[in-house]
């Protein structure tokens, strides 16, 4: 069963390129989740009961193209079951033709409020039963970023911090998005991102973005923190150079 919203891109969705944001994508693809699974019967509300949570532990994005400003999309959601520790969920993005735009996979966890251990679904009632993805596979495992540089650390934000207690999973997003200069944001699109999110990120932490460039299109990130040098998240990104700069595709003179 697949869940829908139509989305208007607004103003406050969007980069300086005029194309809607990489952390705001991601909410996107966050809320519509909750909503489904809230539908489902297994939503924030029903866990909390039992003392449990959902926490996001793998994302595989493809990007033919972002939508831009004003833009109507579709966005569409549906769970793929479970293996039993890991349950996932597809999304796809649709522009106002019903052409797709973006594609995604995602894994997620269920753990124990009080203890923090990993639950296994098969003991909800009901789950959907597992199958393929939209992308052919799930969410990969991505390697650390390796490199010499020396981190530059900064304090975690109160808007950075969710319901939960914890970082929210899009600003560690953010945090890399920002990490890419202005200059090299106008001249190259971002057509794939996995991130693997390791562990959690707490108020008091100072967290800095480690960069590895595996080739000039194949990039590693890993947000970390300083009092443990921790990866708390790591993401492998990929990127193609524009061919063509449209409107608000550059900063305006």
């Amino acid at each position: 069963m697949k869940h829908s919203n139509r989305l208007r891109i607004t103003s406050y969705h969007i980069n300086r390129t005029g194309e809607a944001s990489l952390p705001f994508l991601f909410w996107y693809m966050q809320e519509i989740a909750w909503e489904h699974a809230h539908e489902l019967g297994f939503g924030f509300d029903h866990l909390r009961q039992d003392r449990l949570f959902w926490v996001l532990a793998r994302l595989h994005v493809k990007l033919k193209r972002r939508p831009r400003w004003t833009e109507t999309i579709s966005l569409d959601t549906w769970s793929r079951g479970t293996d039993g520790f890991f349950a996932y969920r597809d999304f796809q993005f649709l522009d106002s033709s019903q052409q797709e735009i973006i594609t995604a996979t995602s894994s997620w966890l269920v753990l124990d409020l009080d203890n923090k251990r990993i639950q296994r679904l098969r003991q909800l009632k009901n789950f959907p039963e597992y199958k393929e993805s939209i992308l052919g596979a799930n969410p990969e495992k991505v390697e650390s970023a390796a490199t010499e540089d020396d981190p530059v650390f900064k304090p975690v934000h109160f808007n950075d911090v969710d319901i939960n207690q914890h970082i929210n999973s899009g600003r560690y997003l953010e945090r890399i998005d920002n990490d890419y200069t202005a200059e090299f944001q106008y001249k190259h699109d971002l057509k794939e991102i996995s991130v693997n999110f390791i562990k959690e990120g707490m108020p008091q932490d100072l967290l800095a973005v480690r960069k590895q460039l595996l080739s000039s299109r194949e990039h590693l990130c890993s947000v970390i923190r300083q009092s443990d040098g921790a990866d708390l998240i790591r993401a492998r990104l990929i990127w193609e150079e524009r061919t063509n700069q449209g409107l608000g595709d550059a900063p305006m003179q």
